[in-house]
């Protein structure tokens, strides 16, 4: 084995440096590139998913509304004892009058003729 000089040694050291530098610069540009694209992504996935939960929640928020309301109807509506309703006032009845024939007139009684004495 034939010894190996300091300048060849370094020559290659520096050979193998260039092309490690060289490969490490294009994996750190490409994982930057994919973690920019992966992040992108995200933030796309979250904000459609943020928009329909906000859709969720209000449409919930009203549904539950509509239900309360209706409840509170219904129970208020039947809860209390309904009035007895009356039937509206009639005018009062026009009053039966029942006509008799006139009474006959008296007949007079004769009157035997008493004597005065």
């Amino acid at each position: 084995m034939e010894p190996v000089s300091k300048d060849l040694l370094d020559a290659r050291l520096a050979t193998v440096e260039t092309r490690i530098e060289g490969r490490l610069v294009s994996l750190e540009t490409r994982m930057e590139s994919g973690f920019n694209e992966l992040r992108a992504e995200f933030r796309a996935e979250m904000h459609k998913n943020t928009a329909e939960l906000v859709k969720w929640i209000v449409g919930t928020s009203l549904a539950m509304s509509a239900v309360a309301l209706t409840v509170m109807t219904f129970v208020l509506n039947n809860a209390v004892p309904k009035a007895p309703s009356y039937p509206p006032p009639q005018p009062a009845p026009a009053p039966i009058v029942i006509q008799m024939p006139a009474p006959p007139a008296p007949v007079p009684v004769p009157q035997s003729p008493v004597s005065s004495k």
